[in-house]
């Protein structure tokens, strides 16, 4: 062999050591120009666990909210963090982390938007929510009308005044007391019934369920969720009632946030909608 065929060779040995090194470090690294090395190295996974912190109020349809959406997106986990919501803004101030947050009281969202907790470009409204009264199931107080609410000895649930029901609740009882619906004098005899005050909305249907109140005072939803035959309803009509409008929004803190926002975006789809719908909230559309 001549020494020119020979330094071939080994110019050629060289350069394939070379690029095969190369392509070694690349596959290690991810910065190979190789379009399925580069997305995998560089796209957020879409799939994995999320933290929602939601409304209390939403108990009964989270059950059937996490199951639609994970079966919708495979590999997915919803795990509900279910509090009244005055609780979830205090956790979240305090440094607990999640990927969405659903409040049941704008002022709240704006309060964590303000602060920076939120992804504010996120921030969407949700659905709303109308207030009922819920008596146990065979009505022991005999409660056939609103105004039966003030009559001496009756015993009702309510949630404080600090949480969103509760809030809502008070509007809709200084409504009705301004309203030819009732006797003189109502307002002041339903407080004076009032013989529990809860910082949720599913303290006051467990009270009411369990026949330790006459009544109680909560969300649609909560109703509709219940089980069959359970409870029993008082309507309020539509003029003298306080509509809740829910807001959902990424936390900032979310390590998955491109999870969060599908899961938003589901909550927004008409199927979504569907389920919310069907627990007894009510579009805002």
């Amino acid at each position: 062999m001549s020494d020119s065929s020979a330094r071939k060779i080994t110019v050629l040995f060289v350069l394939c050591a070379v690029l095969t090194a190369a392509l070694a470090i690349a596959g290690c690294t991810g910065t190979t120009g190789s379009d399925n090395v580069t997305t995998l190295a560089t796209t957020p996974a879409t799939g994995g666990d999320i933290v929602v912190f939601t409304a209390a109020s939403l108990t009964g349809v989270s059950a059937d909210l996490g199951p639609a959406f994970e079966d919708a997106n495979p590999g997915t986990t919803v795990t509900f963090n279910l509090q009244g919501t005055q609780s979830l803004k205090k956790q979240i101030e305090l440094g607990a982390t999640g990927d969405v947050f659903i409040s049941a009281k704008t002022a709240y969202t704006n309060d964590l938007m303000a602060g920076g907790y939120l992804v504010n470009e996120t921030v969407k409204k949700l659905t709303s929510n109308y207030i009922v009264v819920i008596l146990p199931a065979g009505n022991p107080g005999n409660i056939t009308s609103l105004d039966d609410l003030a009559r001496p000895g009756m015993k009702i649930a309510m949630g404080t005044a600090e949480v969103p029901v509760g809030i809502n609740t008070r509007t809709v009882i200084d409504n009705l007391a301004n309203s030819t619906l009732v006797s003189s004098g109502w307002k002041e005899g339903v407080f004076d019934n009032v013989v529990t005050y809860e910082t949720t909305e599913p303290g006051v249907v467990t009270k009411v369920s369990l026949g330790e109140v006459d009544a109680g005072f909560v969300y649609e939803s909560s109703y509709k969720a219940a089980a069959a035959g359970s409870l029993e309803l008082v309507p309020i009509p539509e003029e003298y009632n306080a509509l809740q409008i829910y807001t959902v929004g990424v936390l900032s803190d979310s390590t998955n946030k491109e999870t969060a926002q599908k899961f938003i975006d589901f909550l927004l789809s008409s199927e979504g909608q569907e389920i919310l719908k069907n627990y007894g909230f009510t579009s805002i559309s």
